[in-house]
């Protein structure tokens, strides 16, 4: 395939539930410091599906937004890849039920993917590659979570940061927004920093397993600290660039603080490295597309180069470049 036809992201759509969490009824909650949540967090709101609302609802609310948009039609889209840690059932995969509710043809290759904040880079590497391997002209690539069915109600540390969402990438051959090569890892010895024990085969979900998302906030962080800055340059290498190349570092949505100690850390300008979390929160797999469609999306972008890095339960990571065409 030559770089005319090379996998690209051609447009965006992003998808959140009604419902919203405002800061207001946390801070009566829990009693947190007035604007703690705002300013160390950076969330204003997240939003929360319904008893009745599941990912699939979400995953196809984005995906329909592409094609009533015109950005594609369901007949051509050859790939699904639905990018979820909140499946709507342990089996079949929610990608079987995106691709018939979207009235995609049966002919299109269509599987999920477990991953979390990471995942959005490891949808775009799988997707890209099976498009050049397969010679396949259009992917969809959903991401779509829904912690709130997870979290504890509970747990002030946990709750104020995730919301539920989801994000529909169109990748065509051609697309403006051209794949780099990607870098990804993980490091299983800290699967316990992040984990819902219940519910799986180790533990099925039974009366008094923990089935509630437990997060080691300080091991994330000082993983974080540790490991984007990494991923970032190794990914750059496997370009054959600098950081200086780079227009736009965005990072995993996670929180304010997270992102501007990266940030410090890394000695980036701040207006290198966007924070766009006030309205949705971390809506983990989704958080990249997410930020790339409030930035304009490829449209808005065009001639830049974007670096995209996701990090967090695995533990996991990934970073992947995005040249966008003028």
């Amino acid at each position: 395939m030559d770089t005319s036809s090379a996998p690209g992201i051609a447009a965006l759509a992003s998808a959140f539930p009604a419902q919203v969490l405002g800061n207001a009824e946390l801070y009566e909650r829990f009693g947190y410091d007035p604007g703690f949540l705002e300013r160390k967090i950076g969330i204003e709101r997240r939003y929360v599906c319904g008893p009745d609302e599941a990912v699939s609802d979400l995953a196809v609310r984005a995906a329909s937004k592409l094609f009533e948009g015109g950005a594609a039609r369901p007949e051509e889209i050859d790939l699904l890849v639905v990018c979820t840690q909140n499946p709507d059932y342990k089996l079949p995969t929610t990608a079987n039920l995106v691709q018939h509710r979207l009235g995609v043809p049966t002919t299109c290759a269509a599987f999920d993917i477990n991953q979390g904040c990471s995942g959005y880079v490891y949808g775009l590497s799988i997707a890209g590659a099976m498009m050049r391997a397969n010679g396949y002209a259009t992917a969809l690539l959903v991401t779509a979570d829904a912690y709130s069915k997870v979290i504890d109600a509970e747990d002030r540390d946990t709750l104020p940061l995730f919301g539920d969402g989801a994000a529909a990438t169109l990748l065509r051959a051609g697309g403006a927004g051209r794949l780099g090569a990607a870098s990804l890892g993980s490091d299983g010895s800290g699967a316990n920093e992040l984990i819902v024990r219940g519910g799986g085969s180790r533990h099925p979900a039974v009366e008094g397993r923990d089935d509630r998302l437990r997060m080691n906030g300080r091991a994330i962080f000082n993983f974080m600290m540790r490991q984007a800055p990494r991923s970032v340059d190794e990914c750059l290498a496997r370009n054959a660039l600098r950081r200086d190349d780079v227009d736009l570092f965005i990072f995993h949505q996670a929180s304010r603080y997270m992102l501007e100690s990266l940030r410090t850390a890394m000695k980036l300008d701040p207006e290198r490295v966007p924070i766009v979390l006030e309205d949705g929160g971390n809506t983990v797999s989704s958080t990249l597309p997410i930020a790339l469609e409030r930035l304009g999306g490829v449209s808005a972008l065009r001639g830049r180069r974007v670096l995209l890095c996701g990090f967090g339960v695995g533990l996991s990571w990934g970073s992947i470049v995005v040249t966008i065409a003028g």
